[in-house]
């Protein structure tokens, strides 16, 4: 397989597992805080009880950042030479108003 199409397919499995992550974060703070706290009393929201919610949002994240570590491995060539990046726009722009 492509290293291109490994990128795109860790970089969609990301996306993928951030939003239930997200979603489920939000509800659990928002909507079903843990000690029943703000006074709803609620244990269930859309006919989820909160210890699902619990275990979705734990299982998404870790996935989540288990897709990750793969993503920084996968860029570690980039991550490993970054200041090479920004060194080398800096010079050739250096370069250029010198020569006009």
């Amino acid at each position: 397989m492509k290293q291109i199409a490994i990128n795109a397919l860790v970089d969609i499995g990301c996306l993928i597992t951030f939003i239930p992550s997200v979603i489920s974060g939000l509800v659990l703070y928002l909507v079903l805080p843990s000690g029943g706290g703000r006074g709803s009393g609620w244990e269930l929201f859309l006919d989820i009880p909160r210890s699902q919610w619990v275990v979705m949002h734990d299982n998404s994240s870790l996935v989540f950042a288990a897709l990750i570590i793969i993503h920084l491995l996968l860029h570690w060539k980039f991550f490993r030479h970054i200041n090479r990046y920004f060194t080398r726009d800096t010079t050739s722009n250096a370069q250029s108003e010198g020569g006009q």
